[in-house]
């Protein structure tokens, strides 16, 4: 048997770092694949009603194809500017490097989505884990409340990853309008397209 090409690894034969009824996420970054540099991918199972939770990375800029389903995302990106944006198959989207935003499946249907950073390590910051880091007084302090406000809130400095949507979808009516951070990739004509094979781009 001919020994596996330095070259080549298995995003679907890899066993997922995170698994859960909500969803799975597995990866591929120099750990796996040591050849790699500056960038790395994950492949991202969301199931429906499941949030991939708010996080950044402040390491890299991230590159989401959609591959199924539909999806709500969120962002609040560097220059304190939140916007949102729905997403469907053939569709992507851009974040860049320590922007909060947020995942959520708003469809009947798994979702399944290919993330790429721009680094062979790429950090995920957890706002579940960040949170567990702050005393009460700080948070009380910050949001002009009583510290006791925040007392009832579990605290733990774990990533949660995928967690469950309680209560009813809330789609924003500006969801559905164009945004700077989204492509429809699919829904653009092939820069080459020939009988035997074609191809699209999305580039500045």
């Amino acid at each position: 048997m001919a020994p596996r090409s330095k070259h080549v690894y298995s995003l679907l034969g890899a066993k997922p770092f995170f698994a859960s009824e909500l969803g799975s996420l597995t990866r591929v970054t120099a750990e796996e694949l040591p050849i790699l540099k500056n960038l790395s991918i994950k492949r991202l199972v969301v199931a429906p009603g499941a949030i991939r939770e708010p996080h950044w990375h402040m390491n890299a800029n991230e590159l989401t194809y959609c591959l199924s389903g539909e999806l709500l995302v969120s962002v609040l990106d560097s220059g304190n500017e939140f916007s949102n944006f729905t997403l469907t198959e053939g569709q992507m989207f851009h974040i860049p490097s320590g922007s909060l935003h947020h995942i959520e499946n708003i469809g009947d249907k798994e979702a399944v989505l290919i993330v790429c950073f721009r680094h062979e390590h790429p950090e995920d910051f957890s706002l579940h884990g960040s949170f567990g880091a702050i005393t009460d007084v700080v948070l009380g302090n910050t949001y002009d409340a009583p510290a006791s406000a925040f007392s009832r809130i579990p605290r733990d400095t774990t990533t949660k990853y995928l967690v469950a949507r309680e209560g009813k979808l809330n789609i924003p009516s500006t969801a559905g309008l164009p945004n700077s951070h989204k492509y429809d990739l699919e829904g653009t004509p092939a820069g080459v397209a020939a009988p035997i094979g074609s191809a699209k781009q999305a580039r500045s």
